[in-house]
């Protein structure tokens, strides 16, 4: 069965220049956002190691600031106090040579220690943290297991203690990234550690700061290519527009379109060629209209000469065009007769 025009289903118009930006703004959104990802994670990752940097830095410092002979005698001779610290003025010492550090470089927290008896024990001595909040320092001689062997194997090396990414690594007294080495004596020996810490709500700032600069960048950018996107895919989608509307008219039967202004002599590319195509066409199908209604004028001619002559050729072959033709004959015969002829034949019954 034949579908009528009102009969086909309605489809829903989308212009060229909208599908081109929704399309670009996609494609784009989904770069940036694997951009922002990985730049974020890359700026990170820079930002970790400046700050593992520091860290490394300030400890070597700190820990080359310590009298390793010093710290030996404090462990031998001194005794907590009671509060779980010292009053010995070596261990005082100690302490402030960390608030020094921790002055220096605030993100600092600093602590000495010594090898214990049992395998990765270790024995602390001073910790800057007493100063400041006793809940998280540990105290004067006070025994500690490191589960990892990182806090022992400080003693002999620098070691770091970080968890990459996560910013740091969490314990009973918080989440820190560390490091670790070892204090020496007049000797040159081993005779103890150092730790710093650097609280990683710290590193989780630096990070958090990171991504919304990064991202304020992103959404910039993306904004100003959006634009670029909004702008280009309008220069681009406006000649075919034109085109099109153009088509439409000579749909309609307009052939007077004027495609100079589609047609570009500088650098052209397809839609210029289409449109000169498009005016070839017209051109043709113009010259092909006229020479058609041409020859319909002259069908039409043929035509109606065609029905004339068998309207004649119908009124000749007639009975009643017949019996005037045989009157006319009869009455041009009479009139050629003399008049006493024509007197007789008028005459007779």
């Amino acid at each position: 069965m034949e579908v009528t025009q009102s009969e086909q289903p309605r489809r829903l118009f989308v212009s060229m220049r909208v599908k081109l930006l929704v399309s670009l703004t996609l494609l784009f959104s989904i770069v940036f956002a694997a951009a922002f990802f990985w730049f974020s994670q890359l700026a990170t990752q820079i930002a970790l190691r400046r700050i593992e940097e520091d860290l490394v830095n300030t400890l070597q410092a700190a820990a080359a600031g310590v009298d390793g002979d010093e710290l030996v005698a404090l462990v031998q001779e001194g005794e907590p106090n009671a509060e779980g610290f010292s009053d010995d003025p070596r261990y005082i010492r100690q302490m402030d040579w960390l608030q020094q550090v921790h002055d220096i470089e605030p993100r600092a927290w600093p602590y000495t220690y010594v090898a214990g008896d049992e395998p990765n024990e270790i024995i602390y001595i001073a910790d800057l943290w007493a100063r400041y909040d006793t809940s998280k320092a540990a105290h004067f001689l006070e025994s500690y297991v490191s589960r990892k062997g990182l806090l022992t194997a400080g003693l002999e090396r620098l070691t770091r203690h970080t968890a990459n990414q996560t910013g740091g690594y969490t314990d009973e007294w918080g989440s820190w990234i560390s490091a670790y080495a070892p204090i020496s004596d007049s000797a040159g020996n081993h005779v103890g550690g150092m730790g710093i810490d650097f609280e990683a709500s710290y590193v989780a700032e630096v990070q958090q700061a990171i991504r919304n600069s990064v991202l304020v960048v992103f959404i910039a950018a993306y904004i100003v290519l959006f634009l670029l996107v909004y702008l280009l895919s309008g220069a681009f989608t406006r000649p075919v527009t034109s085109l099109t509307k153009v088509a439409e008219r000579i749909g309609e039967g307009d052939y007077e379109q004027d495609f100079s202004g589609l047609i570009r002599d500088r650098l052209p590319d397809e839609v210029d060629t289409l449109a000169q195509v498009f005016s070839i066409m017209v051109d043709k199908v113009r010259q092909r209209e006229q020479s058609l209604r041409r020859k319909v004028e002259e069908l039409q001619i043929m035509i109606d000469e065609s029905k004339r002559d068998l309207q004649v050729k119908e009124i000749v072959e007639s009975d009643f065009f017949q019996d005037l033709q045989a009157k006319a004959r009869s009455m041009r015969k009479r009139a050629q007769q003399p008049p006493a002829e024509r007197k007789q034949e008028e005459d007779k019954p």
